[in-house]
C-alpha cells in the first residue's frame, strides 16, 4: 500500500510520511505543492493521500473534490479554527477528516479506519460535523425517514453506539464480538437505512434519539 503526504512544510511532509511508514506499515512519499502533488498520483497511482489544508488555503474542499473525482481516497489534515468546515470536506468526498493538533496518534487512527473502508471522524469531532451536517441540509425538502424497525436488535445496538462516536474497534469490545462481525452489521444497517456513511448513521441515531443501553450510567 503507498500513502502520499501533502504538506507545505518538507520537514513536516517527511516527518508525517516517516511516522506513517514506521506505524502503519505503509510504503510512504512526501511532497509539498499541488502540482507534486498530482504527478505522484499520476507516477505512483497511491490507495491513499494525505493532505494538509494548508496545502490549498481557502480551497480545500475543491482540492478534495478533485480527489474524489479521480477516484482518489484522501484524508484531509486540518485544524479547529474554523477556516475550513469539517462537514464541507466529507461533503465534497474526503474519505476522512484528521486533525493536526491531534499528532501522529491521530493521524495514524484515521489512516487504518479509511485502510479499513470507513470514513474517519475523531469522535471528539463528531458533534461539531453533526451540526454542520444539520446547518446544510436545513433548507433542503426532507426525505421520508428510513425506517428503523428494519433493523435488527444487534444492528440497532451499533447503530447507537455509532451516535455515541463509537469506532468498528469499540463497538467489537462493547458487543464482544470481532472487529470483522462489527463492520458487517454497520454496512447491513447503512444499506437498510440508505445511508451512505458512518457519520451519516451517527446524525441518524442521535436525531431520533436511539441511545445504547451499554453506555447508560447506573444507579446503585
Amino acid at each position: 500500500m503507498i500513502v502520499v503526504v501533502a504538506h507545505p512544510s518538507p520537514p513536516v511532509a517527511t516527518g508525517m510520511a516517516a511516522a506513517l511508514g514506521r506505524d502503519v506499515g505503509v510504503s510512504t512519499a512526501s511532497v509539498t505543492t499541488v502540482q507534486e502533488l498530482w504527478e505522484r498520483i499520476a507516477r505512483d497511482k497511491p490507495d491513499l493521500v494525505v493532505v494538509d489544508v494548508l496545502l490549498t488555503p481557502g480551497q480545500a474542499p475543491e482540492l478534495s473534490g478533485q480527489l474524489a473525482r479521480r477516484q482518489v481516497k484522501a484524508i484531509m489534515l486540518t485544524r479547529t479554527d474554523g477556516a475550513v468546515p469539517f462537514f464541507s470536506l466529507l461533503q465534497s468526498g474526503a474519505a476522512g477528516i484528521a486533525l493536526a493538533g491531534d499528532g501522529v496518534a491521530g493521524l495514524t487512527a484515521a489512516v487504518r479506519t479509511v485502510m479499513e473502508g470507513h470514513t474517519h471522524v475523531p469522535s471528539h469531532l463528531l458533534g461539531s460535523v453533526l451540526h454542520e451536517m444539520i446547518v446544510d441540509r436545513r433548507d433542503q425538502q426532507p426525505a421520508p425517514a428510513p425506517r428503523i424497525d428494519n433493523l435488527s436488535p444487534r444492528e440497532r445496538e451499533v447503530l447507537a453506539l455509532l451516535g455515541h462516536g463509537a469506532d468498528t474497534r469499540e463497538i467489537a469490545t462493547h458487543l464482544v464480538i470481532s472487529p470483522h462481525t462489527a463492520k458487517t452489521h454497520i454496512n447491513r444497517l447503512l444499506g437498510k437505512l440508505g445511508l451512505s456513511s458512518r457519520t451519516e448513521a451517527a446524525a441518524y441515531a442521535i436525531t431520533h434519539g436511539i441511545r445504547s443501553s451499554l453506555l447508560e450510567p447506573t444507579h446503585d
